[in-house]
């Protein structure tokens, strides 16, 4: 294994796409903040609309989002992606990472990001929101989890079991980033969840 960020995350997550998929059903109850969050963001999305999930892990989300629109799932972990077949089997997969992955402009209605920025270095996160603020159509939303710390780069060796990279700023240049890209924040708050602090952002293109 190099010590490139995405061969670490890509090797990190197909060795404990299953084991983490588990970890998180069980931790995704009826009473977590995750549960209220993401039953205002599916509110928000419009029916029958089109739907980025960027970093979809083993599709949890995207199949709740499936439901109610038509689903684009990305993700860097071919294990990973082939869970999310199996558990949201009516969205369209895209092998790629999401710091280079392209899209047509104004191409969604929505972009949701769950715990994805943090695995992607952070010098390249003003790039990557200008991007998304790009594919969503006018008035679009982004969604999602970010950092919430000031972590320029942090290798962990035993992740689930495998080794996994993060990064991420502090919570207020990630405001300042969001705005920067030309997205209206409706809501990024701090708030504990499952013993992490996340950035939960609802913002407007």
């Amino acid at each position: 294994m190099t010590d490139d960020p995405r061969s670490i995350v890509e090797s990190g997550y197909d060795e404990i796409a299953e084991r983490y998929a588990d970890a998180l059903a069980r931790g995704r109850g009826p009473d977590t903040y995750f549960r209220g969050f993401l039953g205002r963001v599916l509110e928000l999305i419009p029916e029958e609309g089109t739907v980025l999930d960027l970093g979809c892990g083993a599709g949890l989300i995207s199949a709740e989002l499936a439901t109610r629109a038509r689903v684009v799932a990305v993700d860097i972990s071919a294990v990973q992606l082939e869970l999310a077949s199996r558990n949201a089997p009516a969205a369209a997969f895209v092998r790629a990472d999401m710091s280079d992955v392209a899209f047509a402009p104004r191409s969604f209605d929505a972009v949701v990001a769950f715990w994805t920025m943090i695995h992607v270095r952070r010098d390249l996160h003003a790039e990557i929101l200008g991007r998304i603020h790009g594919w969503l159509r006018p008035g679009g939303l982004l969604a999602g989890t970010f950092g919430s710390g000031d972590n320029p780069a942090e290798v962990e060796e035993r992740f689930f079991g495998a080794k996994m990279y993060w990064s991420h700023f502090d919570a207020d240049t990630n405001r300042r980033l969001l705005r920067d890209a030309g997205f209206e924040l409706v809501e990024a708050d701090e708030i504990e969840d499952e013993d992490e602090t996340p950035l939960w952002v609802i913002a407007r293109g």
